[in-house]
């Protein structure tokens, strides 16, 4: 494995990334780090087109790409979405592309449980109540007790089940809707099953989406959908941006038929400063920041460069996508 170059791409929009601990561990494993910020596809197909294998954070991974990493055996990428990334064309192109969709657990049911616990206690508009100089508990508008509520899961992936233990253990029930989950498996972790979106929606005092945005999902959260949903519910988001019609969620929690929102993650990033979202008082936003703890990048990091050098050793890398593929990935050993 002597002299495999490995190169980290990331984009112009993020904090300039401590490339230490990848550059480290695969100069234990024999290979070599090169990394590039990429303003443009062109410049990261630039930047891959000598790579043996790729670390990716937050640049799409276009057919432009694609074509020119031709020694590329792998391209890893910094987290768990790859709806940006063409799967059967990567594939062809004999590279494996791979994701890290354990790094954050932790972080991002702590986040989803502290957003719901913001918006059922009113903490953000008790706080600019109080610092207008006025002391009135009802500065929070309908708060509610928490224990006895139901808190509706969309999606059962990791952080879902995360989230369960954690919100059962303040005292909510809790129930989930995911069509490629055993209904035996919620059981088994103490959540109940719901048959459909409209039972989910439709007895949930609190939604939290955890699902991956795909066709099927873009906007699932709309004027429609939120008319099934509870009078007073409470919606929070840390999965895409895409599932929730903003318009529709503006119009419902302007006129009351959702007491609250709460997400991490917008259509566009960065937010659009002239959204008259950002008008509501019932309305919490946070910049993508539910992954990040100082543990989850350190472990994001590792595990990146571990799937990196498994590739540069012949291996099929952990989590691996289009794995499906695996006979066209001539670079694996027998």
């Amino acid at each position: 494995m002597t002299d495999r170059l490995v190169v980290g791409v990331e984009g112009p929009d993020t904090p300039p990334r401590n490339w230490s601990i990848e550059r480290d561990l695969l100069y234990e494993a024999g290979a070599a780090l090169m990394t590039s910020v990429c303003a443009s596809e062109e410049e990261a197909a630039a930047a891959l087109r000598e790579a043996d294998a790729g670390l990716v954070h937050t640049s799409p991974i276009s057919e432009v790409i694609l074509d020119v990493a031709s020694k590329c055996r792998a391209l890893i990428l910094g987290g768990v979405g790859h709806e940006h990334v063409d799967l059967e064309l990567a594939a062809k192109r004999g590279i494996a592309v791979a994701n890290v969709p354990d790094y954050c657990v932790e972080e991002v049911s702590d986040h989803a449980l502290a957003l719901l616990l913001a918006l059922a206690r009113g903490l953000l508009p008790l706080h600019m109540s109080s610092h207008r100089g006025e002391w009135d508990h009802s500065g929070g508008g309908r708060l509610t007790r928490i224990r006895g509520c139901r808190l509706g899961l969309y999606g059962f992936g990791r952080i879902a089940r995360r989230l369960a233990d954690k919100a059962r253990g303040i005292g909510l029930e809790v129930m989930a809707f995911d069509p490629y989950v055993d209904h035996s498996d919620m059981r088994d972790a103490s959540v109940m099953p719901a048959e459909s979106p409209t039972h989910l929606l439709g007895s949930s005092d609190f939604v939290s989406l955890h699902t991956h945005q795909t066709p099927e999902t873009e906007n699932v959260i709309n004027a429609e959908s939120i008319r099934l949903m509870k009078p007073g519910a409470r919606l929070v988001n840390v999965s895409r941006g895409a599932l929730i019609e903003e318009g529709a969620l503006y119009e419902a929690l302007s006129s009351g038929n959702l007491a609250g929102a709460a997400l991490d993650v917008m259509a566009v990033e960065p937010f659009d400063m002239h959204s008259p979202l950002l008008g509501l008082d019932n309305l919490i936003v946070t910049p993508h920041a539910a992954w990040y703890s100082e543990q989850s990048v350190r472990e994001l990091s590792r595990k990146m460069a571990s799937a990196a050098i498994q590739a540069l050793r012949g291996e099929l890398p952990d989590h691996t996508i289009n794995a499906q593929a695996k006979p066209r990935f001539s670079w694996l050993d027998s």
